[in-house]
C-alpha cells in the first residue's frame, strides 16, 4: 500500500515538474515572440527614417545642383554700338561736332548737320566714303573766286599763270577743292585726289610738312610747293 502510494506520489511529482517546465517554456517563449516584434518593429521605423533621409538629401543634391546650373549658365549682354565723334564745316546748315555710328558715312553726317546749303560744292565729296573716328568734312562753296596768281618756278626760273582759290594766294590743304590744290605747282588731278582723300582719313593736316606723307609727295615737292599751303 505504502509503495503504491509513492509511487503515486512520483507520478504526481513528474506530472508537476513537466509542468512547471512547459509553464516556464511558455513563458520563455512569450518573451521570445515579443522580443522579436519589437525588433521587427524597430528594423522597420530605422528603415523609414533611412528613406526619408536619403531623400532628404537627393532634393538637397538636386537644389544645389539646379543652383550650379543657373551659376554656369552663360549670360549673354548685347554689345552697345561703337560711336565716333566727327566735325563739319563749311557750306551745311548746322556745322558742328556730331556723335555718330562707327559705320556712319559722309552722307549721315551731312543729314545730321541739317543738309547742305545752296551754295554748297559737292563735286569732290564722296557721299557714301565711310567716316573715321575724329574726321573733319569740309564742304566748300561753289562761289569761291578764283585770282590769278603768278607762280615762279625757282628751278627753271620761268613763270606761269595759275589759278588760285583762296585769299592772299596761299592755299589752305584743309579746305581746299580738287581745282584749287591743281594750282598748286606740280600738283596735277592725281596728286590732287590723294592730298582730299588723306586728309579725310586723317582728320585733316596738323602741320605742312604734313602733305609729305601723301602719295607721290616727296621732299622736293614740298619744297616747291610750302610757301602756296597753308592749314
Amino acid at each position: 500500500m505504502i509503495q503504491e502510494l509513492l509511487k503515486d506520489k512520483k507520478k504526481i511529482g513528474i506530472l508537476l515538474i513537466l509542468t512547471i517546465v512547459l509553464i516556464l517554456f511558455g513563458i520563455l517563449y512569450s518573451k521570445s515572440g515579443f522580443k522579436e516584434l519589437k525588433k521587427n518593429d524597430t528594423e522597420s521605423v530605422f528603415v523609414d527614417d533611412t528613406k526619408n533621409v536619403d531623400t532628404s538629401i537627393e532634393k538637397s543634391a538636386n537644389n544645389k545642383k539646379s543652383s550650379s546650373d543657373m551659376n554656369n549658365k552663360e549670360v549673354t549682354i548685347p554689345i552697345k554700338d561703337k560711336n565716333i565723334v566727327v566735325e563739319i564745316k563749311g557750306e551745311v546748315n548746322r556745322p558742328n561736332v556730331y556723335t555718330l555710328n562707327e559705320n556712319a558715312i559722309i552722307k549721315e553726317l551731312i543729314e545730321a548737320a541739317g543738309g547742305v546749303t545752296e551754295n554748297a560744292d559737292l563735286n569732290n565729296i564722296n557721299r557714301a566714303k565711310k567716316l573715321q573716328n575724329h574726321d573733319l568734312i569740309y564742304i566748300a562753296n561753289k562761289n569761291d573766286t578764283k585770282k590769278e596768281v603768278k607762280v615762279v618756278n625757282s628751278e627753271t626760273n620761268t613763270s606761269t599763270s595759275k589759278s588760285q582759290g583762296t585769299n592772299n594766294n596761299i592755299v589752305n590743304i584743309n579746305t581746299a577743292t580738287l581745282e584749287e590744290l591743281k594750282t598748286l605747282n606740280g600738283i596735277g588731278d592725281s596728286k590732287a585726289k590723294s592730298i582730299i582723300e588723306f586728309r579725310e582719313q586723317s582728320g585733316g593736316f596738323k602741320s605742312k610738312e604734313d602733305i609729305k606723307n601723301v602719295t607721290g609727295i616727296g621732299e622736293k615737292m614740298f619744297e616747291r610747293i610750302k610757301e602756296q599751303i597753308e592749314i
